[in-house]
């Protein structure tokens, strides 16, 4: 019985990741210096604590794994807890290790789960985001979106002040957030759910799996393009080259599975350009304004991140504590802006870097590196380099809560 109830919390673990759900213990007036609890944290520990007097949760797998993957983690992990030591914000810093400690957690127990199980959680998750990408079109289709407290969701409208649009003759166009803070990070989800879904395309015999996850492909390239995220869409991009390559040469050995699905996708991409065409162009202006702000403003986030890490190259400013220390130090100078200002650099590897040190980059491109090898084994490469490449261009996998999640979910996934 127990043991149905830790599994049916890790269903509900898995399914909350894409849900911002969750309970305030500290307000700020920028979520990048909010503490909260997550649902998805809450049924994960509710699964651990029910898994582990049933004896088949132990350390023994992890001795099965190389001394070098082993000792990078724990440098990993040292090099981290140091940061917070360190950190102008101690709490924040904290509640941050304590986010990545709670992913190795859920690292090591997706291990040592059997396959059917992986592959039940890998279905449970893409359900999770296929209702995200409903919710999606919705908002683009209708150009406005529905608030909900309990699905962590805030209202988003084309008129809104701060709303993330596209300007064009016609007017202010809304790009879809799903159930996310920013486009970005709803394509970029998108983009590796589109991925997953063409893995078990091609590698599942069943046929009626093997055409939900064509419909849930569909579903998904959809909402990618209706993200409008450029980032999502290089990323898919490339990870579709890389899967029907690697799928064909090893699988399949003939051109008809890959052929069809270039079709389908050339023909819906085309649909999509035919119908927003002037939507795309002012997208691809890098002199509009919008576009242009968007670019100054990463500038300077990155300027700024760089400034930072000069400051504390070994141990960083403590995981998370980057736009709060920004803060802090224009007010010391008299510079008085609102909260929304300061944002972390949008690279992930940047901010890995200002916020953790230099032993903390360097672990954490080790285990990447280690991951690499990894999906060239499994035939996964697609969505190992789909993620590092969202990684070149956003912050959001490294500063989101839930992202330690979405890493350790698709690590063990590769």
């Amino acid at each position: 019985m127990w043991l149905r109830v830790s599994e049916a919390c890790l269903y509900l673990t898995v399914f909350m990741l894409p849900w911002q759900t969750k309970l305030i213990l500290r307000p700020a007036s920028s979520n990048y210096w909010e503490i909260s609890i997550f649902a998805a944290f809450v049924f994960l520990y509710l699964s651990l604590l029910l898994l582990l007097p049933s004896g088949l949760l132990s350390l023994s797998f992890w001795k099965k794994i190389s001394l070098k993957i082993r000792i990078t983690s724990f440098i990993f992990l040292v090099s981290a807890l140091i940061s917070v030591f360190v950190s102008g914000d101690f709490l924040l810093s904290l509640f941050r290790f304590l986010l990545l400690l709670s992913a190795f957690i859920f690292y090591c127990i997706l291990k040592q789960l059997s396959p059917l199980l992986r592959q039940r959680l890998l279905i449970i998750f893409l359900i999770s985001l296929g209702l995200q990408a409903l919710i999606g079109i919705e908002q683009f289709l209708t150009q406005t979106s529905f608030a909900s407290t309990y699905l962590g969701m805030a209202y988003h409208g084309a008129g809104d002040l701060g709303a993330i649009v596209i300007e064009t003759a016609s007017g202010r166009w809304l790009r879809a957030y799903g159930a996310s803070d920013h486009p970005n990070i709803f394509g970029g989800l998108m983009a590796l759910a589109s991925l997953t879904s063409l893995y078990i395309f091609f590698t599942e015999d069943k046929m009626k799996l093997r055409a939900y996850a064509l419909g849930a492909y569909v579903l998904f390239i959809i909402s990618v393009l209706f993200s409008f995220s450029r980032s999502a869409a290089l990323a898919l991009s490339v990870g579709l080259i890389l899967l029907i390559w690697q799928n064909w040469q090893t699988r399949y050995k003939n051109l008809r599975p890959a052929a069809a699905l270039l079709v389908l996708t050339i023909l819906i991409v085309s649909l999509f350009l035919t119908q927003y065409s002037d939507l795309i162009w002012s997208r691809t202006q890098i002199n509009s304004r919008l576009e242009n702000n968007s670019l100054v403003e990463r500038r300077t986030y990155n300027g700024r991140a760089w400034q930072n890490f000069k400051r504390s190259p070994l141990f960083g400013l403590g995981l998370g504590a980057s736009p709060e220390s920004d803060y802090y130090q224009d007010i010391s100078r008299g510079q008085v802006k609102a909260a929304w200002n300061y944002q972390p650099a949008h690279n992930y590897w940047l901010l890995a870097v200002v916020e953790g040190g230099i032993f903390f980059l360097s672990a954490l491109a080790a285990l990447w590196f280690f991951v690499y090898k990894k999906s060239r084994e499994h035939r996964l490469l697609a969505i190992f380099v789909a993620l590092f490449i969202l990684t070149l261009f956003d912050h959001w996998l490294f500063s989101l809560p839930l992202a330690v999640l979405w890493l350790a979910f698709f690590f063990v996934l590769i």
